[in-house]
């Protein structure tokens, strides 16, 4: 598969885009994101997300890559933190840890 175009999306709209298509048009990688999102989508409302993003991007050491795999995991607890930052080359303080949580924490998820 060629990649053509990359554009991080929150997980709410790679969802809805993936349900409005028809199930015969998606591809097999795409059958099994949209499986997962349905079954992981932590946050579903766009302005909440917005909000999420704003508070996250004050946190110097995060890229907007970053902050949408937050976005996506929307962790709990501090070895989900780390385990989502285990492969990036950027140290996360525990204080930054920290605030990453209570952000996390501050609002309310589908589970």
């Amino acid at each position: 598969m060629e990649i053509k175009d990359e554009e991080l999306a929150y997980p709410i709209e790679a969802l809805n885009t993936l349900e409005d298509r028809e199930e015969e048009e998606l591809t097999h990688e795409q059958k099994i994101a949209l499986e997962n999102l349905k079954r992981h989508c932590k946050v579903r409302d766009l302005d909440t997300l917005e909000e999420l993003y704003e508070e996250f991007s004050e946190i110097e050491s995060l890229k907007d890559s970053h902050i949408y795999k937050l976005l996506e995991v929307v962790p709990q607890h501090e070895s989900t933190v780390r385990a989502v930052f285990s492969k990036e080359r950027i140290k996360l303080d525990d204080s930054e840890i920290e605030n990453i949580l209570d952000i996390c924490q501050s609002i309310e998820t589908e589970d």
